[in-house]
């Protein structure tokens, strides 16, 4: 598997995890330390603030995600990855049905296993 298909599996285990509501499977592809910085929210560290921030979004909607990779540029063991995520929440309480879409730029480490964790997760809403 080339670097590019490693990278690309990580962010499908991300989106099948989500889209499954497994939150330690999101958490497997994570760095301890991962930061977020999403729009209009504060930046967090760590995995368990991603199991905070997804948790909620989980138990609350019926997901189905996607993710176009734009730019991929390796350095090293570090990967910086730029593209467009989208998806669909169907609200379980009210059944109505939202669209989230934006820009996305992740950047992964390559573990000392070998695997790639995601160090950073940060993106905006909206169309281009």
């Amino acid at each position: 598997m080339t670097e590019r298909e490693e990278i690309g599996a990580i962010i499908n285990t991300w989106n099948t995890g989500l889209d499954g509501g497994n939150i330690e499977q999101m958490a497997n592809t994570c760095h301890a330390n991962v930061m977020t910085v999403n729009e209009r929210q504060p930046v967090t560290v760590g995995v368990q603030a991603i199991r905070d921030k997804y948790i909620p979004r989980i138990e609350a909607a019926e997901i189905k995600s996607g993710f176009d990779i734009e730019e991929l540029q390796f350095y090293g063991d570090t990967a910086v990855v730029s593209g467009r995520f989208y998806g669909t929440m169907k609200m379980r309480e009210t059944g109505d049905v939202r669209s989230p879409e934006g820009r996305l730029v992740l950047v992964y480490k390559r573990h000392e296993n070998g695997a790639w964790k995601m160090i950073l997760d940060m993106d905006n809403n909206g169309p281009e």
